[in-house]
């Protein structure tokens, strides 16, 4: 639809200047289910209210004369926005939120008394970019992923903008499915051309993950690696690593959406990570369905691999945990590098049981960040780090070698960031209010101590009747009229009332006169005048004040983000391998032993989801073993329904990818060879946790 017609559609001549603001915006977000700000209220109005209406259970009104000028409306309250946003987003909607950029006032000082307020879009809301704390699982990453295929190669990058991560890999095309199934991003993003390919169908309706299909010169190259050096602002695209022409279609083309849909506030994104996903397991997508790895066969979390080893403690170590299992290690050294901090804290268990309850005390580091640089934070944000910080030294304070702990290298590299963010910690102790509220505009958000301002205009707020009273005894002083009154109405404000029978007691010129009535007369003064004037306009100073300083407090901040962001990976690091100690000592696993020699030899091994269900039921798992050797590299499993073949070959699976990713397993001893694609083609209609298998549901057909 053209602008003629969409003008035409909604009677745009006829319309109010406000109604002609918000189709013009309307206009430029056809894509978009669109929220006007008009004071307190997002409105919605024609096809979008409808619609929004019988989702969200609000009350269609109309707006506008009766009959065909009618235009159907809703609205929601603009503090209650998020609790509505979710409903909105599950139904595949992309959310355009429009602010007004003035006050009423302002606009009436700029265009008159029939101005209408200035309004944009601030924000474009997809699936993938969300970054509000109450829409996001604190569990997993939250992706926005790009694909690019040309010339028999592809290439995917992905973004997790609430904690300012990305990555990039080039894989083969037809391996594009599998690592999508290893990502799991929330929104994809797609060219036109690929609409009707296999590929959309797959991920679209297989995978039920949004796809924003976009024009082909989105992904054009030479448009891609201009976006990337001008927000990197670099002189060359390599300055990022060695990348190929799909890659930097990738990169270029995650960047331009976010900035459509972020508008001015961008994240300041490090360069993205480039993986090689030769050094990653291979496991395809019906691999990681049976297996159950990261999601139950059902779709949730709980059942799953992933629900029953995650003991951490801390949202960002139960992301990074989820990531260790989507993507377990092929590189020996580096296994037995995570192996050797899981060993440490398993013998050191006392200090890991310490350590663990500290732990809950810190908080989300990583998306307090991103919220803050996107400014989009609130006061809570800046004092979680705060209190994150010294959890951290509290933590440090744990290894010191006075405790009996003569830190190993690799101990002390993961420890090491706890320290060094007391600056950081200092400036938010003085300068936050402990009981802040969450919305800035509110004010009472910096210490009065913090700044003399901020103190002055607080006193006023606070004690503008003492401070009436003062000048009230002080003229009394002055004109000797001890019955001088200072009172307010709404008509003249703030005035000097004598009694008619005084009048000749005031001779001094800076009382001004202002009112005679039948009994008495009223003056002012100049330092009246601007009492009153500090009194009326207090607030309003208070807030813009509060707002200048908190965001100079959010820039000294971001100024040290790189060290916060080494503090926040630190926590999750920590957080992870103490969990992996903790499962190893109340589950009785064992440290798994990794070659390079063609070996699976695991004794008493058991699999880890199915033996806590029958332990919640007051059962045992029988365990078993395992002996794969370069003599004998084949088994072959038989036996009747129900005897727990389908349990044999998973549960062996599940301990090559624990011990891959630095865990312990659920075995009296196990020794790997290093493990580099896993299939399972096992029954898909298996419920291991309900004691069903595919034979027995083909039965019950």
């Amino acid at each position: 639809m053209d602008i003629t017609e969409f003008q035409k559609k909604y009677n745009y001549a006829a319309a109010t200047q406000v109604m002609q603001q918000y189709l013009d915006i309307k206009f430029a977000n056809l894509e978009c289910m669109l929220l006007f700000r008009m004071g307190d209220f997002y409105e919605l109005f024609y096809e979008d209210a409808t619609v929004a209406a019988k989702i969200l259970g609000l009350a269609l009104t109309r707006r506008g004369k009766t009959g065909d000028d009618e235009i159907p409306m809703c609205g929601v309250p603009f503090h209650a926005l998020e609790n509505y946003l979710n409903k909105l987003l599950e139904e595949g909607f992309k959310v355009a939120i429009c602010e007004q950029m003035e006050t009423p006032e302002e606009a009436r000082k700029r265009g008159g008394y029939k101005a209408v307020v200035r309004r944009e879009v601030s924000r474009i809301i997809t699936p993938g970019t969300l970054i509000e704390e109450s829409l996001l699982d604190s569990n997993k990453p939250n992706y926005l992923a790009s694909i690019v295929i040309e010339k028999n190669n592809s290439a995917i990058c992905y973004l997790d903008l609430s904690t300012s991560k990305i990555f990039v890999v080039d894989i083969p095309p037809d391996q594009i499915i599998n690592e999508i199934t290893r990502i799991k991003p929330s929104e994809v993003l797609l060219s036109d051309k690929s609409r009707s390919e296999i590929l959309s169908s797959n991920i679209e309706t297989a995978l039920n993950i949004r796809i924003s299909f976009q024009v082909d010169s989105f992904f054009a190259e030479k448009k891609c690696r201009k976006i990337i050096e001008g927000y990197y602002n670099i002189a060359s695209a390599e300055a990022i690593g060695e990348l190929n022409n799909n890659q930097i279609s990738a990169i270029g083309s995650v960047l331009e959406y976010i900035s459509l849909t972020q508008k001015s506030n961008l994240p300041k994104l490090p360069f993205p990570k480039i993986l090689n996903s030769q050094k990653f397991m291979i496991i395809d997508s019906g691999t990681r369905r049976n297996l159950e790895i990261t999601s139950s066969l059902s779709g949730g979390i709980k059942g799953s691999l992933f629900h029953t080893i995650n003991h951490t403690l801390t949202k960002g170590g139960a992301r990074l945990l989820y990531e260790y299992l989507s993507s377990p290690l092929l590189e020996i050294k580096k296994i037995n590098a995570r192996l050797a901090v899981t060993e440490f804290f398993f013998k050191n268990i006392q200090l890991t049981h310490n350590i663990r309850k500290i732990l809950p005390k810190t908080s989300d580091v990583e998306r307090s960040l991103t919220r803050i640089q996107m400014q989009r934070s609130s006061p809570k944000d800046l004092l979680s780090i705060r209190d994150t910080i010294l959890i951290a030294e509290e933590i440090r304070a744990s290894f010191v070698v006075n405790n009996g702990f003569n830190l190993p290298e690799n101990i002390e590299k993961i420890v090491a960031p706890l320290l060094g963010n007391s600056e950081t910690a200092d400036l938010i102790s003085e300068s936050i209010r402990d009981d802040a509220p969450n919305i800035i505009s509110e004010g009472d958000i910096i210490k009065p101590t913090f700044h003399a301002k901020i103190k002055e205009l607080q006193d006023l707020i606070s004690n503008g009747r003492v401070h009436i009273d003062k000048l009230r005894d002080k003229y009394r002083q002055e004109t000797g009229i001890e019955s001088l009154k200072i009172s307010n109405n709404n008509v003249v404000g703030l005035f000097i009332d004598i009694t008619a029978r005084h009048s000749g007691k005031i001779t001094d010129k800076k009382f001004i006169h202002r009112q005679t009535t039948a009994n008495s007369i009223r003056y002012t003064t100049e330092e009246l005048q601007e009492l009153e004037s500090k009194m009326l306009n207090a607030k309003a100073m208070l807030v813009g004040l509060e707002k200048e300083i908190y965001s100079d407090i959010c820039k000294a901040v971001i100024a040290n983000n790189s060290q916060l962001i080494l503090l926040a990976t630190a926590l999750n690091r920590l957080d992870v391998f103490l969990n992996f100690a903790y499962i190893a000592e109340e589950f009785e696993y064992c440290l798994p032993i990794l070659t390079t020699e063609t070996n699976f030899e695991v004794r008493g091994g058991r699999h880890p989801v199915v033996e806590r269900f029958l332990k919640s039921n007051n059962e045992s798992f029988t365990k078993n073993d395992c002996n794969l050797n370069e003599n004998e590299r084949i088994w072959l499993i038989t036996g009747p329904n129900m005897a727990g073949k389908s349990t044999f070959l998973r549960q062996n699976a599940i301990i090559a990818i624990l011990a891959h990713i630095g865990s312990f397993v659920p075995a009296v001893s196990a020794t790997i060879g290093v493990v580099d694609k896993i299939f399972s083609r096992v029954g898909a209609g298996d419920d291991l946790t309900k004691g069903q298998s595919t034979f027995m549901e083909i039965g019950r057909a």
